[in-house]
């Protein structure tokens, strides 16, 4: 990638440091105390479970607190309220949403709103710095009435072994190690018993013979987490904790291991603001009990790229990837990213200035208060934050294949996305041969490969069709080969049963990102049926402030039919040559520019909406464009342009050269309605590595 030097220098001698760093750490790594890239795991659990042995520090066990911090830690945390009252704030406003009244038993045992938990461990961390007993007596009453409940979460989830009683245990696990000596011997006997017998449902839950694990997914590492958490507050208590925890820490390391190390997210926005955080907790916990520096982990130590590249300035705030915005009667909503405070402690683990920005970043946006006693002990006041400015505004995270550009930070930025790669990451399908009993889980994963997303104007004018029941090619910005989509078409889960393999072989193979435009290109013929082979379907996107462009190029054994596919919130209307979709004060007029014959359609999206397989339900997502090649072929390439307008902003005039298949490259000529003129030529085949793809010709 090509940039401003400025701003390269000062990421690259960042990245630099920390390859160092990680290669320097991993020279004296055993099995135990794993660091984040010197361990690799057996085949299977059960032959890591045999090898693995987990050692607490030296005198971990017979004190408490002893989980987060210790008891000498009081009058730093009375500083930090005094350095962050803010933060500490939040914290003393969960602490009182306790009251005098403990939840009905119907409350606790369905589990309807179990993040209310959260305000037990605030009122706890109350009480430590305050001294105040009123939020010591609040907690303890919650913690006894959860603690006498033998369901924890009747409802969606599977009772006693899902995320409701993850939930649970880790909030109240917390709340008694830092109450546990203020406890009368009665409650800390309830508060004890029920902590043992919720966290023995999850281990006994758990078959770490079984051939078929979801090392990748929430609903695997959440509980195990609630579990481990249990274990360490009652390993000097509790026998079997010694079993919890050794089965907790050897699954959470493969799933640790299954992360990829780009920084992305597998799931998209709206599961990595709901699970992510939770690596980060477990980290804090196991690092504190083994001496381990557990949070020295690829995702973790670059996942601050994540929310810079991934939000748009306005509504809906982030782009939509994967399972996320449910489009509340029928329109689009805002999204916000909670639990940003990880990065802070993050930060403050691993020196790192950019995850003190992300953090700060974020939690100015969207301020934490569902989990605040978390974001408050995160913050370390004194770690410095990077600069924006010294942060390019684009980033290729290509593991994932995924491209983010903007014009720029500010509000009125042009932000795009371009997705080609496989739906774990490259490095996941080689991971799967190294954990045999590793069958992913990517069912938040869309069929969007090839998927474009573009904000402008302050709205979102070509983005995704939001949380589905049934995941289908139609429902994105990409392609269909024949009406066929990608992987199993139309499932819940698109991935499963589809070779990954064959998603291994989908890849961005020409990236350049600069402050002027972006371009990536890359094959993701592999993404569909094997019965289309031999297929090479080859997409090329370029953006710019005022403009994307999209080169799809088909070569085939048999005569193929492609359907070009955009979305956007507004109706589209033909106009002139192309049509046009007005989104608030804004329009996105797309052109095609194809030397083929082309049928375009418009219409309402209807997509199978939901949050769970066999859950959905017919649901109007916006609006969508097709074009349709009327004759199939063997060699075919679409070219579309898509421009973002102003109100009442007429779209320019193009001429395009090259647009035929066997060209090398397309040349356009622009003519916006102000007079002003663009010659750009795109080179479709590289000259050389180091030429600019894309040139602005006099």
């Amino acid at each position: 990638m090509s940039g401003n030097r400025t701003r390269r220098g000062a990421v690259g001698r960042f990245l630099a440091a920390t390859v160092a760093a990680v290669v320097a750490a991993a020279a004296g790594v055993s099995c135990v105390g794993e660091e984040a890239n010197a361990w690799r795991p057996q085949p299977t659990l059960a032959e890591d479970m045999a090898r693995t042995d987990v050692k607490l520090v030296e005198g971990y066990l017979g004190r408490h607190p002893r989980l987060l911090f210790d008891a000498g830690d009081r009058e730093s945390l009375a500083r930090k309220a005094e350095a962050a009252p803010a933060l500490w704030k939040q914290v003393l406003a969960a602490a009182r949403q306790l009251g005098d009244q403990a939840p009905d038993r119907k409350e606790i045992r369905s589990g309807a709103h179990y993040w209310r938990i959260e305000r037990v461990q605030s009122g706890a961390l109350a009480w430590f710095v305050t001294g105040d007993k009123v939020h010591l007596d609040r907690a303890a009453r919650w913690m006894v009435a959860y603690c006498k409940e033998d369901v924890w979460g009747d409802g969606e989830w599977r009772p006693n072994v899902d995320l409701q009683a993850s939930w649970y245990l880790y909030h109240l696990g917390i709340a008694y190690d830092i109450l546990h000596d203020q406890l009368g011997e009665a409650d800390r006997k309830v508060i004890r018993d029920g902590l043992a017998a919720h966290a023995k449902a999850i281990y006994d839950d758990f078959d770490p013979k079984a051939n078929d694990i979801r090392f990748d997914q929430n609903h695997t590492y959440i509980p195990m987490i609630g579990m481990t958490t249990a274990a360490l507050v009652l390993a000097d208590e509790t026998p079997a904790a010694k079993d919890w925890l050794k089965l907790g820490y050897s699954v959470l390391r493969r799933c640790r291991h299954a992360l990829g190390p780009d920084g992305y997210y597998y799931e998209g926005t709206g599961y990595w603001a709901y699970a992510l955080h939770w690596h980060v907790r477990y980290a804090d916990l196991i690092s504190r009990a083994t001496g381990e520096r557990a949070l020295d982990l690829p995702i973790l130590r670059e996942n601050w790229r994540f929310p810079l590249y991934l939000t748009v300035p306005g509504v809906p705030n982030v782009f939509d990837v994967g399972d996320v915005d449910r489009w509340p009667e029928g329109r689009r909503s805002g999204m916000s990213l909670t639990n940003c405070g990880m990065f802070w402690g993050i930060a403050a683990a691993l020196k790192s200035p950019e995850s003190q920005l992300a953090g700060n970043l974020m939690s100015r946006r969207w301020p934490e208060t569902d989990y605040p006693s978390a974001a408050f002990l995160w913050f370390d006041p004194g770690t410095p934050a990077a600069s924006l400015d010294a942060i390019p505004p684009y980033h290729y995270f290509q593991d994932h294949g995924f491209v983010s550009w903007r014009s720029g930070w500010n509000d009125d930025a042009t932000c795009v996305l371009f997705r080609c790669g496989p739906p774990e990451g490259h490095a996941a399908v080689a991971k799967l041969k190294e954990m045999s009993d590793w069958v992913p889980n990517a069912g938040h994963v869309h069929p969007d490969i090839g998927g474009f997303w573009l904000y402008a104007k302050g709205v979102p004018l070509a983005f995704n069709t939001g949380y589905t029941a049934e995941k289908w090619t139609r429902d994105h910005n990409t392609l269909l080969v024949d009406g066929t989509g990608q992987g199993a078409d139309g499932s819940y889960w698109n991935d499963r049963g589809f070779p990954w393999d064959r998603f291994g072989k989908v890849r961005i193979d020409r990236a350049r990102l600069t402050d002027r435009y972006a371009f990536a290109s890359g094959e993701m013929g592999p993404a569909y049926a094997a019965k289309l082979d031999p297929l090479s379907l080859r997409r090329t996107f370029v953006a710019t402030k005022d403009w994307v462009l999209l080169v799809d190029d088909l070569e085939a054994g048999a005569a193929r039919r492609l359907t070009w596919i955009c979305h956007s919130d507004g109706p589209f209307e033909a106009d002139g040559a192309g049509a046009t979709a007005k989104v608030g004060g804004a329009a996105l007029h797309v052109l095609p520019l194809a030397k083929v014959d082309i049928e375009a359609k418009m219409d309402k999206t209807t997509v199978v909406g939901g949050t769970g397989p066999g859950k959905g339900a017919p649901a109007h997502r916006g609006y969508e464009i097709t074009y349709t090649m009327k004759e199939p072929a063997q060699r075919a390439r679409l070219v579309t342009m898509l421009v973002p307008l102003a109100s009442g902003e007429k779209p320019p005039t193009v001429q395009a050269v090259g647009a035929e298949a066997a060209a090398d490259a397309v040349s356009l000529d622009i003519v916006w309605a102000d007079g002003r003129t663009e010659k750009v030529s795109v080179h479709l085949v590289a000259a050389d590595a180091e030429a600019e793809p894309v040139v602005w010709r006099k």
